[in-house]
């Protein structure tokens, strides 16, 4: 005992001097850091950064063992000059809409010639300085059948010109029951097609920068699905990326396929499960892990290009759909969009009291606002001395915002059926209002009792469907009914349906926030 306790005395001077160094250490980097000009908080956040890029995208530490590129030659050229410059094409065909924070994209996974410019039309809204992509297909596999998702046991996939590596989290994610290997799943192209894209995002270095995490999901119930999505959200940063790789319907006829589609898309970004879970596109729990993802992040998600193959081939008796959607953040519109939306809601009214018609939007003002070329329903409002003088709209369209707009104004003032046509005599005594719809997404309860507290009053726009009757009030109108039973009976009461209808089972709610523009608030 007496020899420990000198030890430690002899130690004291030691720890002393340690002490002192770690101490003037960090008072040194406050100093510098203080001299720079940084802030306290700005260098917390630069070191969270640098844990973020340690975290995302470091490879996986196995011996080498690579998946060549299978589908190169058939899907998409083999030479990387040809490919990359079809690539570089393909993305650069229009210009990127500029959605805030793109970290999730639905895109395709046919042959380029068929469905590359609606995968372009997803990847070229991406985040460009992601580190680490994970890639989720369903198992297309005849050769093997299995619960689970399968993760590979290569250390890089193969594609022209580069081999990309996997990421280490595949290692850890294994030790989780959820997680198997099942080597077969992996031999399809479903997330092979990808990889040029996001290599050419990149720029195509000579070592590339990013790692990848393909799976593959076999057969999972709800719990599956839930469980999977909150690890993917667990596992998500500034620089995780996260590519759903799906086709829709399979060999309907052009009009079929069109219904059937509609109806996945609807279902998507209206984020309805049990719809989902009937849809015709070849991953369904794919889209399922999707748009719970979607939901533990808040994201919103904008339609971006549908086609289906006919437009290709020609041949309109057995089609197969592609649609690429992005996920995120709510939409936001600065100043100059705003009047720049008021100003074409205006001059459509203008134009078409004048002569009939209205112009179609400059290409040159929808190339600088390409926010505008994106679907989003459209409510215009018009009051005349602070009373209401007309007031339509689209609740759910798949026109852009700029069409939209022009339709609902024209027909704000000429076809509301509650007041005559505006005339020209009256435009400077009106005022012209736009609200920009969010895609409505179902409210989901145990019972309609609960929806009165499920609903947020003052934010939510709400729709009510109610035996095949339909109807809605905007946001705005709880200023007038705020509270939730009276909003809900109102509801039912709109659509001629007896005022507790909202209580009935066969009744469901959606709810869309909005963007709401008047030219009193931008002193038009």
């Amino acid at each position: 005992m007496t020899d420990n306790r000198k030890n430690l005395s002899d130690l004291k001077p030691v720890l002393g001097y340690l002490l002192i160094l770690i101490l003037f250490a960090l008072g040194t980097t406050l100093l510098i850091t203080l001299n720079k000009g940084w802030k306290i908080s700005e260098l917390d956040e630069a070191i969270e950064q640098s844990r973020v890029d340690k975290k995302a995208g470091i490879t996986r530490s196995i011996p080498q063992n690579i998946r060549p590129a299978a589908a190169a030659g058939r899907f998409y050229p083999a030479e990387p000059e040809k490919l990359y410059q079809e690539v570089g094409s393909l993305l650069s065909a229009s210009a990127p809409i500029k959605l805030q924070d793109v970290r999730a994209v639905l895109v395709p996974h046919a042959a380029y010639i068929y469905s590359g410019d609606v995968a372009a039309a997803g990847f070229r809204e991406i985040i460009k300085d992601f580190k680490r992509v994970f890639i989720l297909a369903a198992n297309h596999s005849n050769e093997t059948h299995f619960s689970g998702v399968s993760l590979p046991e290569f250390s890089h996939y193969e594609i022209p010109g580069v081999q990309l590596p996997l990421d280490n989290i595949i290692d850890e994610l294994l030790s989780d029951p959820l997680f198997v290997q099942e080597p077969a799943s992996h031999k399809k192209y479903v997330i092979e097609v990808e990889l040029p894209f996001l290599y050419g995002l990149k720029g195509q270095p000579e070592q590339p920068d990013f790692t990848i995490i393909p799976m593959i999901l076999g057969q999972l119930d709800d719990a599956a699905i839930n469980r999977l999505a909150e690890i993917l959200n667990s596992l998500a940063d500034e620089k995780t990326l996260f590519v759903f790789s799906v086709d829709l319907s399979h060999f309907y006829t052009d009009t079929q396929a069109r219904q059937l589609d509609s109806f996945t898309i609807q279902a998507i970004m209206g984020r309805d499960n049990t719809s989902l879970s009937r849809t015709t596109a070849d991953g369904p729990l794919v889209l399922l892990t999707m748009t719970r993802l979607a939901e533990l992040n808040g994201w919103e998600s904008t339609l971006l290009q549908y086609k289906n193959s006919g437009a290709v081939s020609g041949d309109l008796a057995k089609v197969v759909g592609y649609a690429a959607i992005a996920f995120h953040k709510p939409l936001r519109l600065n100043e100059v969009q705003k009047k720049k939306i008021l100003e074409i809601a205006r001059a459509a009214i203008e134009e078409f009291l004048e002569r009939g018609d209205f112009n179609d939007i400059d290409p040159e003002i929808l190339q600088e606002q390409s926010i505008l070329k994106i679907p989003r329903g459209v409510f215009v409002t018009l009051k005349k001395n602070g009373q209401l003088r007309g007031c339509i709209g689209d609740i759910i369209s798949t026109k852009p915002l700029h069409e939209g707009i022009q339709l609902c104004a024209v027909r704000s003032a000429v076809k509301d059926a509650r007041f005559p046509p505006v005339t020209q005599d009256e435009l400077d005594e009106l005022t012209v209002a736009v609200s920009v719809l969010e895609f409505p997404t179902l409210v989901r309860v145990n019972n309609p009792l609960e929806y009165p507290e499920a609903l947020q009053p003052g934010k939510d726009g709400v729709i009510m469907v109610h035996k095949g009757r339909r109807s809605t009030f905007l946001p705005h109108v709880w200023h007038d009914i705020p509270a939730p039973i009276e909003f809900l009976s109102r509801l039912c009461l709109k659509q001629n349906s007896p005022p507790n209808c909202w209580q009935d089972s066969q009744t469901t709610l959606y709810r869309y926030g909005t963007i709401d523009i008047a030219e009193d608030d931008h002193n038009i």
